[in-house]
């Protein structure tokens, strides 16, 4: 039974990777609503509002326990009432954010449909604007990483802005992480630095693979101790494979009501080499901009040692929700994210803290004199 599972699971995590086209949402089904006379006699925004109720108690990781979902759809009468008098997709958003409380997770998201082209205009706007003439080397350069050696100093400085690159876009005109990662631990081994700076002020997330490419350039891979990870399965991740309502149903036969699926750490191929590890010191920059797979960098580099931490109070959970799953409201149109995997930090001892404490804090709006707190953190 295991191995179907982890078939089905393997298949599942593929689907979904292919699902982020607005095109594409599945639309919540309100089959079981159908004969519910609160439902059948709201308006549209109370309907949405029991569907994204129930799509919450049944799929979030966080609602596994029935105590959770049974505070969840205590609070579901107030929200109706609410509903019953509003007047705009935009302000149904609202409550349903509200709805989430101090869930305390960014990948689980209500987005007004007719406000997300204005917002991802907002924000190409911030970031073009963030892309300054600011010749300090911790100013944002619009790239996706790059690499300085800075002779004088002795140091590498390593800017990563993003966890994409020419395999994960699937776009050959990008670069390559693990090429550039090749070249600078070359010309550092060649020129003797001892010291690296890697700066993630600026990375909201992408694949985590970036990030363990360059975990093992720090650490060896036999010695590295990572996230686990626990999968809930869901009648939203059946809507986009219809087998994980084989795998949900086998798993609870089996006895496992309203527990999460523990999945298996990943496998060392066998044509894996061991690249050469890195010897010196070295620090990470965090922001409260670090997030997602960024944040699980910063996270593996403090439960592993790998260097100290710069920068502010991370926006992140240590501990933290992930893996979306895209879901449209029938009746509004709105969309969103939801997550259905819960990662769990190596350091159980510190297992629930809500943010990762820099072991620096630095104000990372004077690159100037961020950059210059840094090298002496390095000496």
């Amino acid at each position: 039974m295991k191995k179907i599972l982890l078939s089905i699971v393997a298949v599942v995590c593929a689907t979904l990777m292919t699902a982020q086209d607005l095109s594409q949402f599945k639309a919540l089904d309100d089959s079981l609503f159908l004969n519910n006379a609160t439902y059948a006699n709201g308006n549209k925004y109370q309907r949405d509002a029991m569907l994204f109720v129930d799509m919450l108690a049944d799929t979030h990781p966080y609602y596994i326990t029935q105590d959770r979902r049974d505070l969840l759809f205590a609070a579901q009468p107030e929200l109706l009432r609410q509903c019953a008098s509003c007047t705009s997709d935009s302000a149904f958003v609202d409550l349903l954010i509200a709805t989430l409380g101090d869930l305390h997770d960014k990948h689980t998201e209500v987005i007004d449909p007719n406000q997300l082209e204005a917002k991802m205009r907002a924000a190409q706007q911030r970031e073009q604007l963030a892309v300054s003439n600011n010749d300090a080397i911790m100013a944002f350069k619009g790239d996706l990483f790059h690499y300085v050696i800075v002779p004088e100093h002795k140091v590498c400085y390593l800017q990563f802005n993003q966890c994409v690159d020419a395999r994960t876009a699937r776009n050959e005109a990008l670069p390559r992480w693990d090429t550039m990662l090749d070249e600078m631990f070359a010309q550092m081994k060649k020129q003797g630095i001892k010291r690296l700076v890697v700066d993630a002020q600026y990375n909201n997330g992408g694949s985590s693979m970036l990030c363990d490419e360059l975990l093992i350039r720090l650490c060896p891979l036999s010695q590295l101790r990572t996230l686990s990870t626990s999968m809930r399965f869901s009648r939203l991740m059946a809507a986009y494979n219809p087998r994980i309502a084989v795998a949900k149903q086998s798993w609870e036969d089996d006895g496992h009501i309203d527990e999460l699926y523990p999945l298996p750490q990943g496998q060392v191929g066998p044509g894996f080499v061991q690249p050469e590890v890195f010897d010196g010191k070295v620090i990470f920059v965090q922001s409260d901009r670090t997030y997602s797979s960024a944040g699980i960098l910063m996270t593996l580099a403090r439960d592993n040692n790998l260097g100290l931490i710069v920068g502010t109070e991370s926006s992140f959970s240590p501990s933290h929700y992930g893996e979306i799953l895209p879901y449209r409201l029938p009746n509004t149109g709105v969309i969103g994210t939801i997550s259905c995997k819960y990662f769990t930090r190596p350091d159980k001892a510190h297992v629930d803290d809500k943010t990762l404490v820099p072991d620096v804090t630095i104000d990372l709006t004077d690159k100037a004199k961020a950059w210059d707190t840094i090298l002496r953190a390095l000496q």
